[in-house]
């Protein structure tokens, strides 16, 4: 981008021509010192130096920020948050794992299950989490990073009250598998569809695993649902809190046709 810089005028009034020569002058100093500059930047760069100039813009800012990540039994499982003013329409995360030396231990582009790791209609302030299988080198892992992809927001009046609403039962753990036991309340006639994600933590506080799925056709009242994840959790594992909202965006655009109470996706 050009930039134009005025300044105020000078004019001598005590000499014939005095005018010109002044601005001749002025002249001929402005090009020695941009010869100045220029010579000052080349020679740096020719000693070793990096010359650089100060951005102009301000870094963008993520599309949702990473909060949390934890591993159990082989699985990552990873907390994003909306921090923006808008509800995220669609995205689909892309996690890479790596270990102490950088090394890349894991990244969701090889899920062999697939799919991995679309986020719809999260409002502004509220969590997300995904997880992965990644087996024994799971415990490798020292930091993870989650980049975004085909990511839409929707419009900035389109948050809309959330009928839904779900409080931990139990959990119920056993050598193979874990399983949520919720209760689910509906203030809504119908909701054909619904995100649920409950949140594992340990006695210290810190994650242990997001157990996640899409129900369907939760009417009028009081609903109890089963979650089950296909890991051990330690003992001591605690159910955090459970994350429930309705879909309005379903990827896989499969017709909704509810006429029974609550099922699994």
């Amino acid at each position: 981008m050009a930039t134009t810089r005025t300044g105020p005028s000078y004019r001598a009034h005590d000499a014939s021509g005095g005018t010109l020569r002044i601005s001749l002058l002025v002249m001929m100093l402005t090009v020695v010192g941009l010869l100045g500059a220029g010579c000052s930047q080349i020679s740096a760069q020719m000693d070793g130096e990096t010359v650089t100039s100060a951005p102009t813009e301000s870094p963008a800012q993520p599309i949702l920020v990473t909060r949390d990540w934890g591993v159990v039994d082989g699985m990552l499982s990873v907390v994003v948050m909306n921090t923006t003013d808008r509800t995220l329409h669609s995205a689909d995360a892309v996690i890479t794992a790596r270990d102490e030396n950088d090394v890349l231990v894991a990244t969701s582009l090889e899920s062999p299950e697939g799919g991995c790791c679309p986020v719809v209609d999260l409002p502004p302030g509220q969590q997300f989490g995904f997880y992965l299988d990644v087996g024994d080198s799971a415990s490798d892992i020292t930091h993870v990073d989650v980049a975004y992809r085909n990511v839409a927001w929707a419009a900035a009046d389109a948050v809309t009250e959330n009928p839904l609403r779900a409080h931990p039962v139990r959990l119920e753990s056993d050598a193979g598998e874990t399983v949520v036991v919720a209760d689910v309340q509906s203030t809504a006639a119908m909701v054909p569809q619904a995100s649920v994600q409950a949140f594992l933590t340990g006695p210290g506080g810190e994650l242990v695993a997001v157990v996640a799925g899409r129900w369907f056709c939760f009417s009028e009242g009081h609903h109890e649902i089963r979650m089950q994840l296909l890991h051990a959790v330690p003992s001591g594992t605690t159910i955090n809190r459970i994350v429930i909202r309705p879909v309005t965006n379903d990827p896989d655009g499969t017709p909704l046709h509810c006429a029974g109470p609550a099922e699994t996706g």
